[in-house]
């Protein structure tokens, strides 16, 4: 169900009044802050919010009536329910925001709430892809290139002799390749080298049907297949171990830390640490909430160690069932990525984009 609510305020050049480009500009002002706190001390300030709350949720109920205190409550409820990873100055930050975009809802949660939730997610997702990428891409790109080879010479082939039915085939071997690779250093080291000939394929292939190869723009194909491919080698490589990780003392473990290990806790007593990748402890979690893992394990992903979590590691440590270290994921602030996509939204809701471009309704 979606809802659009008529703005009330008067007209700019952008379609806004200064009341509320002045209030985007003071939320712009707070989220900067607490960008700044967030990457220095992985805290947002209370205060932060409390100024957001205090000034957006009546200019908001000014701009757009009762619809912006009922937006607030239904983006706190969301948020609580998607808050796996999302941590309490998160969902609060989202939550006090809401009342600004109460003009377009869906079942009462303001529209760009949801964009900017689902924005900031991405951004936080491809930050540490491109840190995968820059310790993997010597393995990625020529691996990506053989196989764009590939799908340029059987897709040639099924379309000149009208041959059906392959590309679900030729996807599924596509993305085994990748899993192979990852698995089997002998085969990655083949499909990298075949990557290197690519130059003469294309070369070759435009000798032998120029005309095929201007048509079906095989070249811009090409580049466009690694770029696909690309991504869906780094979705892979993280699903099989390549997350940035680092080992850490027990003893400098924090509060809010994601461990890589799943640390069991048998019902002989007997502890033990596995080192595992997030399909690993995926597998791990279904299990548990299954009730078919023995014993009790301590898996952190999502909300971090809590403080009981780090008694228990130090507790297990002291009575020398576990060694001094384990692997702790990387993780990065996620309010900066929430300030880009503020600055998208809000960019977007006042026309500037768009005048930008020279668009004009």
């Amino acid at each position: 169900m979606e809802r659009i609510i008529q703005f009330k305020g008067g007209k700019t050049m952008f379609g806004f009044d200064n009341l509320i480009l002045g209030v985007y500009l003071f939320n712009f002002l707070l989220i900067l802050t607490a960008t700044y706190t967030d990457i220095k001390e992985r805290i947002i300030p209370h205060f932060v919010i409390i100024l957001m709350l205090i000034v957006n949720l009546p200019l908001g109920y000014y701009f757009f009536g009762f619809d912006a205190i009922t937006s607030f409550f239904a983006t706190l409820i969301l948020c609580l329910i998607l808050g796996v990873g999302m941590g309490g100055g998160d969902v609060k930050m989202f939550t006090a925001l809401s009342p600004l975009f109460a003009a377009e809802t869906i079942y009462f949660v303001p529209k760009n709430i949801l964009i900017l939730i689902g924005l900031s997610a991405l951004f936080a997702a491809i930050f540490p892809m491109t840190k995968i990428l820059k310790n993997y891409w010597k393995d990625i790109v020529p691996s990506s290139a053989y196989l764009a080879m590939l799908i340029g010479i059987i897709v040639s082939i099924t379309e000149i002799y009208s041959i059906g039915n392959t590309k679900t085939i030729l996807w599924i071997y596509i993305i085994l390749s990748i899993f192979i690779s990852r698995k089997i250093p002998k085969y990655r080291i083949i499909s990298n080298k075949l990557g290197y000939i690519t130059p003469i394929y294309l070369v070759g292939f435009y000798l032998l049907n120029p005309a095929y190869f201007v048509s079906e723009n095989v070249l811009i194909s090409f580049f466009v297949y690694i770029g696909q491919l690309s991504l869906i080698s780094l979705v892979i490589y993280a699903l099989t171990g390549a997350e940035i990780s680092s080992k850490k003392q027990i003893s400098d473990l924090k509060e809010g830390d994601i461990i890589r290990d799943i640390v069991t806790i048998k019902e002989n007593g007997e502890v033990t640490v596995e080192n595992a990748n997030i399909l690993k402890r995926f597998k791990h979690m279904i299990y548990g909430e299954m009730g078919k893992l023995e014993g009790k394990s301590l898996m952190t992903d999502g909300e971090g160690l809590s403080d009981e979590n780090l008694e228990l590691l130090n507790k297990l440590q002291n009575e020398g069932k576990i060694g001094g270290e384990l692997n702790v994921l990387t993780t990065y602030p996620f309010v900066p990525f929430v300030l880009v996509a503020y600055c998208v939204i809000t960019l977007l809701n006042m026309g500037f984009i768009n005048y930008l471009v020279g668009y004009h309704v």
